[in-house]
């Protein structure tokens, strides 16, 4: 698992990334930033939880996330999910460090597409199914920004006044929903329900998910 971490993360950075750490071992980057997996909250033998820090010395940069093996086709359901994770989450939390734009966009608090009252760094849209209209979540996803969508019903109190990590996975296939708001690894109901009754394509044939994640860097006074 770490292993494709340090692959995943080498790749879109462009600087290595290798696990290190002996015992308890870690996925090391650049400077001090670091990824540890963390404790486990699913018994689903294809998910795993991830702790990003931005300095592995200071508990308090720690950004949790996690990851869902996603089936389908040819290739490995855990490294498939480590891919989605490192292009929604990784890019994400690799842009707070390199703060220049390469890796995510950054949206001010009063950009019409961001988190009214903070700054935030928005990552990837990533979209996977099957059938014709499998990319059909994902581009709806991309003219429809989620943030000031879940502003109200995350409300103003995160737990936290900056580094606090929002992940939205959403789709259908099977006769079946999915519509899942994570802050800092942990279910957001109210957000959940907001992101469910949202317009995103229902698919009739198939399958259609997408996932993104938002940064919100620090809260604006």
């Amino acid at each position: 698992m770490l292993g494709a971490v340090a692959d995943e993360l080498s790749a879109l950075h462009g600087e290595v990334w290798r696990v290190e750490g002996g015992d308890e071992p870690e996925v090391r980057g650049p400077g001090a930033m670091a990824v540890r997996l963390g404790k486990p909250h699913n018994t689903h033998p294809h998910h795993f939880d991830l702790v990003f820090l931005a300095d592995r010395d200071r508990p308090e940069t720690a950004v949790p996330d996690c990851v869902v093996g996603i089936d389908g086709g040819d290739h490995d359901p855990v490294r498939r999910g480590v891919e989605v994770w490192a292009a929604t989450t990784g890019v994400s939390l690799i842009e707070l460090v390199a703060h220049n734009g390469r890796f995510a966009g950054h949206l001010d608090p009063r950009d019409p597409d961001g988190m009214p009252g903070w700054h935030a760094i928005h990552g990837g849209m990533v979209g996977w199914g099957t059938g014709d209209r499998y990319h059909a979540v994902q581009d709806w996803l991309v003219r429809n920004p989620l943030p000031p969508a879940l502003a109200p019903a995350l409300g103003g109190d995160l737990g936290r006044d900056q580094l606090v990590g929002v992940k939205a996975l959403f789709g259908s296939g099977g006769g079946e929903e999915t519509a899942e708001v994570r802050v800092n690894g942990e279910p957001h109901p109210a957000a959940s329900a907001a992101l469910a009754a949202l317009d995103w394509p229902r698919v009739a044939a198939g399958h259609a998910y997408a996932r993104t994640f938002v940064l919100l860097v620090r809260r604006e006074r």
